[in-house]
């Protein structure tokens, strides 16, 4: 750290009135990544390979139940702003107030 980041970072620690916030910065600019070994990496993977398939397979089932015209594989994102109108016009038909 130059002299000018030492500088900012002391009055932007000093201008803030928690200690608890201070703590936070030093905190998350000393700690170290963690490393893993090669069993640890392995099981690791295994296990976002699974979150990714759970995740996945709920996309996909929430595919099935939303009204599309065309047929082509919605992306993520449209997936779920599809899935946001579609439970809006869902409660306007209901006359449900969402505020």
């Amino acid at each position: 750290m130059n002299n000018e980041e030492e500088f900012l970072y002391n009055n932007i620690l000093s201008s803030s009135s928690s200690s608890s916030a201070h703590q936070q910065i030093q905190a998350s600019s000393t700690r170290k990544k963690r490393k893993l070994n090669g069993q640890q990496r392995d099981e690791a993977t295994v296990r976002e390979k699974n979150r990714m398939l759970k995740l996945n397979k709920a996309y996909h089932q929430l595919r099935l139940v939303l009204p599309v015209e065309n047929k082509c594989k919605l992306s993520r994102i449209e997936t779920l702003r599809t899935a946001v109108n579609y439970i809006y016009v869902l409660n306007q038909l209901l006359g449900v107030d969402t505020n």
